[in-house]
């Protein structure tokens, strides 16, 4: 019997391991234990570079990936940067790396403390990878068609690692560096017309070791 190898492409739902470097070598982030990255191609799961450079690929396949920051995270812009008075932080303690959420004029954003002079907060929106070049090594693991309902949502329905915020992509989820550009966290809500802290209900959330957007843009978890 004629057996057809299914390629990824639009609407297929892809599961790949994969080690994420910089420029220097190190690495930013891996699937490791966490076990293969499962995402609905072309919907935007995970980065627009990573995921057209596994266009085309099948199960088993390898395959060192390139993607520049117009690819990836962006550029880092300085006008994602925002200094805020120490009194909206409430009765919290800020403390420079920690991140939490904050509705801005951009919408839902992750925002890192990037630096505190005496009763004056910096807030830095860009993602933690705004401005790198990322090297993926990838493996496809497998791929198969989508189902009506993960089409309907727009994300795989199957466990395994999500990317990060996973650890490949565009986005900012908070888990990882592939991600796209979802953005997910476990810290309080503040509110600002301004992208600024608000109201003192920051969240105290200490710095943590997965990147934001760990595989490109939002879509990594399903509430259906």
């Amino acid at each position: 019997m004629l057996q057809i190898t299914m390629r990824v492409a639009k609407e297929t739902v892809v599961a790949i391991e994969y080690t994420l470097k910089d420029d220097q070598g190190n690495i930013i982030d891996a699937s490791g234990e966490r076990g293969p990255m499962e995402y609905l191609h072309g919907a935007q799961n995970i980065i627009p570079g990573l995921e057209q450079g596994v266009e085309g690929l099948v199960a088993g396949d390898t395959k060192n990936v390139l993607v520049p920051p117009q690819l990836g995270y962006g550029e880092y812009s300085e006008k994602l940067l925002q200094q805020v008075p120490l009194t909206a932080f409430g009765a919290n303690t800020p403390q420079v790396g920690m991140r939490f959420h904050a509705e801005t004029n951009l919408g839902m954003r992750v925002l890192t403390i990037k630096k505190i002079e005496g009763e004056e907060v910096t807030l830095d929106g860009n993602h933690e990878l705004a401005g790198k070049t990322l090297h993926f090594d990838i493996k496809v693991v497998s791929v198969r068609a989508a189902e009506l309902t993960e089409l309907s949502h727009g994300h795989p329905h199957q466990s395994g690692g999500c990317c990060g915020g996973g650890g490949c992509g565009s986005g900012e989820s908070s888990e990882g560096g592939c991600c796209s550009t979802g953005e997910s966290s476990e810290g309080g809500c503040c509110s600002s017309e301004e992208g600024a802290a608000a109201g003192g209900c920051c969240s105290t959330e200490q710095p943590v070791a997965q990147k934001q957007g760990g595989c490109g843009s939002a879509g990594c978890g399903c509430s259906a």
